[in-house]
């Protein structure tokens, strides 16, 4: 990641659904109240090479012993990106984690010049905040470390239309409900970091293969809306929202600082073998 997300703010590199201070256990965990999104955009042709110097940003981590863990994961469609996410139990958790990176002027160091090898890879940046909407949010807790993709939708929402917005997305997880919608995701309302009110929904998946069977669940889901509420689903939204990104995403261990929970969950995939020795 660049170093211009330090220079303003120490928080914006040193890190998912799972606060950090939680992450030395395995096993289903619900998704943290704050998440910070970090969207770099990579070159065409430089992933290999940004792959390189973020598992160089992991190493030095790992040396300076930093708690404030992440996971990465590389577009599978849309732009050429790589996202990077952090769970934080509270404000107050994110700013000792800030603290954390300030007295170690060593790690520091380390990590300004790695982050100039970083960003000769990338044609820009975002950093964005978001906090758990946990009343808009769906299924049971699922164990990260067990997941290899997400998907990430982006909700855009008209000015003075939150609230509107809110009610369809209640009257849809009432249909979830009723139909037994096999599925898991945590909804987050973007705090600061990009236009307001945008809504970030992620639905991590263990395999691609689930989104097979998603026609016949939206079929079940449908039908419970019944008539009446699709209708009523549809105007809401038509009327509320501006714009809906979808994409999907695969985690990336190369681009990963893991918490110890994330790893025993599934070390074999979340263990990165540092390179040989002479190897850049």
């Amino acid at each position: 990641m660049q170093q211009s997300l330090f220079s303003s703010s120490l928080c914006f590199r040193l890190a998912f659904l799972v606060a950090p201070a939680l992450l030395a256990q395995s096993g289903p965990m619900p998704p943290p109240p704050l998440m910070l999104f970090v969207r770099e955009e990579v070159k065409p042709g430089h992933g290999a090479a940004h792959s390189v110097t973020e598992s160089a940003w992991t190493r030095t981590l790992i040396k300076g012993k930093s708690t404030d863990h992440y996971l990465g994961m590389n577009a599978l469609t849309g732009a050429s990106e790589a996202w990077f996410i952090m769970g934080y139990a509270s404000f107050a958790d994110w700013e000792a984690k800030q603290n954390e990176f300030d007295k170690n002027p060593a790690l520091k160091h380390e990590i300004e010049k790695i982050s100039q090898q970083d960003g000769d890879h990338l044609t820009g940046t975002r950093t964005f905040l978001g906090a758990l909407r946990k009343d808009l949010s769906y299924g049971p807790p699922v164990e990260i470390g067990k997941m290899r993709y997400m998907r990430v939708r982006t909700f855009r929402i008209k000015q003075g239309q939150g609230g509107a917005f809110e009610e369809g997305v209640k009257t849809a997880l009432a249909a979830y409900e009723k139909s037994h919608y096999a599925a898991s995701f945590a909804f987050y309302e973007v705090a600061a970091g990009t236009g307001s009110p945008t809504f970030v929904v992620l639905r991590p998946l263990k395999s691609l293969a689930e989104l097979d069977g998603m026609a016949d669940a939206e079929k079940a889901f449908q039908g419970a809306l019944g008539e009446e509420g699709r209708k009523g689903m549809q105007k809401v939204f038509a009327e509320t929202v501006n714009a809906v990104e979808n994409q999907l995403f695969a985690f990336n261990p190369k681009l990963s600082y893991p918490g110890p929970g994330v790893v025993a969950s599934d070390p074999g995939f979340w263990t990165v073998k540092p390179p040989k020795e002479g190897a850049k």
